[in-house]
């Protein structure tokens, strides 16, 4: 079962054996650069090795998916500014990035090669959406419509395993996943509009806070603010272990969801704003945690 996207999704199917040829790379010629973490995990999820990446160690730090494969590729600055001087070096034939963070960079970036930004930010907030339409556009540029049909499909074959998995003792359960945010007193929270919680929703576990879509998918929680999850509920940290600011609080071993045993931890290498493999990881870990 794939997500519906609407009208995009279905043209993109029809047009599945079409590439625009302005944009689309033979495997023998393609130079990709990659500026964001998101387009470096979609080109290595497709078989596609950067030539340039920004940010290599908090990649292999924080997503980690195929990190391997970028042994020899070259470190081209932050995600937040990019060198252009060296990815002008590296003759790039494709720049595949994010429009949010680099849509003021365009036009400079087309100087050098034809260049993708992914829109990871949509007007309609469907993060999640968003993720399957941004596999869909990388593809196209990258000439590897197949492989990208392979991988939504099985992604969605990923996801449905786990809703049976979870029927089978978790299904209907409240929870809250959270994540930590160093240095300070605060988790961050994801919003019904954010991917993970969009596909908590779907494999049978019920959101145990009503709080509305936000623009990035999230938003902070503070002690007193866990105080109001409901003693039926599940608090999954990606962490691998409680933080101190809030395991030392005197209002910590008071929390109805920690009297319960209700506080669960799935680990800290998982990447919430990744793409499907990003996304199945934690779904699998979230999965373990609550069975």
């Amino acid at each position: 079962m794939v997500i519906a996207t609407g009208r995009r999704s279905f043209l993109w199917g029809a047009a599945a054996t079409l590439v625009a040829p302005s944009l689309a790379l033979s495997a023998q010629s393609e130079r990709v650069v990659t500026l964001e973490w998101n387009a470096t995990e979609i080109c290595l999820s497709l078989g596609v090795h950067p030539v340039g990446v920004a940010e290599i160690a908090g990649y292999r730090q924080w997503v980690d998916v195929e990190a391997d494969a970028l042994a020899g590729s070259t470190e081209i600055g932050r995600r937040q500014q990019p060198s252009l001087e060296a990815i002008r070096k590296l003759a790039p034939t494709l720049v595949l990035s994010s429009k949010f963070r680099h849509q003021s960079l365009e036009a400079r970036l087309r100087t050098f090669a034809p260049t993708v930004l992914l829109d990871d930010q949509p007007d309609d907030n469907d993060l999640l959406a968003a993720v399957y339409g941004n596999v869909r556009d990388a593809a196209d540029a990258l000439d590897r419509r197949p492989a990208a049909q392979a991988l939504l499909a099985d992604f969605d074959e990923q996801i449905d395993r786990l809703k049976t998995q979870i029927a089978g003792g978790a299904s209907g359960r409240k929870i809250l996943v959270a994540q930590p945010l160093p240095g300070v007193p605060r988790l961050r929270i994801f919003a019904p509009n954010a991917p993970v919680a969009r596909l908590l929703d779907r494999i049978g576990l019920t959101a145990a806070l009503d709080i509305p879509p936000e623009p990035f998918g999230f938003t902070t929680i503070d002690l007193e603010g866990l105080a109001t999850i409901g003693d039926d509920a599940c608090l999954v940290l990606l962490a691998d272990g409680v933080p101190t600011d809030f395991s030392s609080a005197a209002l910590w071993p008071m929390l109805p969801v920690v009297i319960n045993d209700g506080v669960k931890l799935a680990g800290s290498r998982n990447w919430p704003f990744g793409s499907t493999a990003s996304l199945a990881k934690i779904l699998q870990d979230i999965a373990s945690a609550l069975l």
